[in-house]
C-alpha cells in the first residue's frame, strides 16, 4: 500500500459536481442499504444537500479515482452538537478506515461535535462498531403508513 496512491478531501461544491458521475452509484448503494433510507434518501437528495451546504461530503481516492464516500450531516440534538454519517460507501472500506478515519474524528472534535450517528442495517452497524469505533446501538423502526 503507497501512501500516495491514496488521498481524501472534503469536497467544494465544484468538486461535487464534476466527481458526481463516480460518486452516485456509491451513493445509491448506501442508499439501498437499509430498508428506511431505501424510502428516504436518494443519490439526488445528497446532491441537492451537498450544494446547498446541508451536508459535508469527503471523497477517499484511491489511485485518482473515487474509492468510497462519505456524506456528513451536522445535527442539533437537545442542545449537543452531532454529525449524522448520512452514507457511507465505496470500495477498500478498511484502507480508508486505517488511513483517514481519525483524521475525519478529528475534524468534527475540531468543529465542536460530541457525537456521531448512524443509522445502518444490522451488518453495517456491526462493522461501524467493530471497527470504526461506535459504541452505542440502538435498533430504529419504523411503519409505513
Amino acid at each position: 500500500m503507497r501512501p500516495d496512491h491514496y488521498k481524501i478531501e472534503m469536497l467544494s461544491d465544484e468538486q461535487v459536481e464534476k466527481l458526481w458521475p463516480q460518486m452516485k452509484p456509491l451513493f445509491q448503494q448506501a442508499c439501498d442499504s437499509n430498508d428506511v433510507s431505501r424510502t428516504d434518501l436518494t443519490p439526488e437528495v445528497i446532491y441537492d444537500l451537498a450544494l446547498d451546504g446541508t451536508i459535508v461530503i469527503f471523497a477517499f481516492y484511491e489511485a485518482g479515482r473515487v474509492a468510497t464516500v462519505l456524506a456528513i450531516q451536522f445535527t442539533d440534538t437537545y442542545g449537543k452538537r452531532g454529525a449524522e454519517l448520512l452514507a457511507m460507501a465505496g470500495r477498500n472500506l478498511m484502507v480508508f478506515k486505517s488511513l483517514f478515519w481519525e483524521y475525519i474524528l478529528d475534524w468534527l472534535r475540531a468543529n465542536n461535535i460530541e457525537f456521531v450517528d448512524a443509522y445502518a442495517n444490522p451488518r453495517i452497524a456491526e462493522v461501524y462498531k467493530t471497527k470504526f469505533g461506535f459504541d452505542k446501538s440502538c435498533t430504529f423502526v419504523r411503519m409505513m403508513l
